[in-house]
């Protein structure tokens, strides 16, 4: 654990509340704005978190989520560079349907462009919608996604190198060079998510920050004990890749204040979401022949392999019901509140919030976090403005940037980050 957190803010369009585009302060109609993200992420930089993240998943996940992801990451972060002058910007890529070296080319360009500020996330996606977007009837099982995704970031890497390249793998063909040089930061720092057993690896590997879904100190600690233990098998220090679960806060200037934002925003929730049948079809589950009341039947989730989602989000799943002993319609209830999110949820004071997050990090579950706020734009000024300067005035949150690039913010030493090298021909 370094002896300060690190802070990423997720810039998630309207928050992370299903609810989010209803409220009051809320913006919709600006999620494609460049001035509504401006202000975000000028916001956080004022406040100097490390490095704000663009998920992506080029899909429609039901009628309210276009409000929740409008642009695509690497577009939206190239305007933002230019917005901006520490903040790190970190944009995800599919492994699985995107090549290596058009993706290489394009992170290498961005991170020039910024000053050596960009961060590569990169994922296997998730699902058969995904798939039919690009020609596809399914989405690739599970095992096929990950020696895919490996694969991919070792050719990008080595075409990060500045040498010529000759790679012939099993799924890509590769020979040739960027035409262009290393960028401040040497290469974009490499992000990783995913909690299953390969994904744990992954990380190990090759991430340089890595994003969780972690939900209660003990399993953030299992989270991190292990990954930092894996770090090893690969020759790598336990400080060269950062753990930081997902963080959801609703921040008042009281305890009541928080909780009361949280509870205007479930009010203002949809109610006529059959949530069951959500649950049932995400999970390949026809949930009528149990007893909806009764304890959730272990045996039937799918096996990892059978699952074309995300596996953070079924180890989740799975982790909730064995510890919480929920019924089917208490899970099906929960993983609706929480946007069909895996990640923790707290309400409170500033300086409640605070306290978690300093809980958290002195027991050893991170060295920072992803704050995904329920809100935009409001919940980036609670959390900047009330929660950041506690961990500041208590020495756990930085005061000014001692660096410029993201692998600076970060404190990745360059004996600490990966070596990029030619793939080797295969």
């Amino acid at each position: 654990m370094t002896s300060q957190m690190h802070l990423n803010l997720n810039l998630r369009g309207i928050g992370f509340h299903r609810a989010a585009w209803r409220h009051p302060e809320s913006q919709p109609t600006e999620v494609c704005s460049l001035e509504y993200y401006t202000r975000i992420v000028q916001a956080a930089e004022k406040a100097k978190l490390d490095a704000v993240f663009l998920a992506d998943s080029p899909k429609v996940y039901s009628e309210r989520e276009p409000l929740a992801m409008s642009n695509e990451p690497l577009t939206l972060l190239a305007a933002l560079a230019a917005q901006t002058s520490h903040i790190g910007l970190i944009g995800t890529i599919s492994t699985t349907y995107n090549d290596p070296y058009e993706v290489a080319l394009r992170f290498a360009s961005l991170d020039h462009l910024s000053g050596g500020r960009i961060g590569m996330n990169f994922v296997t996606s998730s699902g058969d919608a995904i798939a039919r977007n690009f020609g596809f009837d399914s989405h690739p099982d599970f095992e096929l996604r990950y020696e895919r995704a490996a694969e991919f970031v070792d050719v990008v890497l080595a075409l990060w190198s500045g040498q010529q390249v000759t790679h012939h793998g099993r799924f890509f063909d590769v020979e040739g060079a960027l035409p262009i040089v290393p960028s401040p930061q040497g290469f974009p720092v490499l992000v990783q998510a995913g909690a299953s057993d390969r994904g744990r690896d992954m990380a190990a590997r090759r991430a340089e920050a890595v994003y969780t879904g972690s939900s209660t100190i003990p399993n953030g600690l299992e989270f991190y004990d292990d990954v930092k233990a894996r770090l090893a098998k690969f020759g790598r220090a336990p400080q060269s890749a950062k753990i930081l679960p997902g963080v959801v806060p609703y921040i008042g200037s009281t305890e009541a204040e928080g909780k009361a934002l949280e509870a205007e925003l479930e009010e203002l929730a949809t109610k006529n979401v059959d949530v069951i049948g959500q649950l049932g079809d995400e999970l390949g589950v026809d949930f009528s022949i149990y007893d909806l009341d009764g304890p959730f039947p272990l045996e039937a989730l799918p096996h990892y392999t059978q699952f074309k989602g995300g596996q953070s989000r079924l180890n989740r799943l799975r982790t909730w019901v064995q510890q919480e002993n929920l019924t089917i319609r208490e899970l099906a209830v929960k993983v609706e509140k929480g946007l069909r999110n895996v990640h923790w949820t707290t309400s409170g004071s500033a300086e409640q919030i605070a306290d978690e997050l300093e809980s958290w990090f002195r027991a050893g579950a991170a060295d920072g976090f992803n704050i995904l706020v329920p809100l935009h734009p409001r919940g980036t000024l609670d959390f900047t403005e009330q929660v950041v300067p506690i961990l500041q005035r208590r020495g756990l949150f930085r005061t000014e940037y001692s660096g410029s690039t993201l692998s600076d913010h970060f404190g990745l030493e360059p004996e600490l980050r990966p070596v990029p090298q030619p793939a080797p021909a295969r």
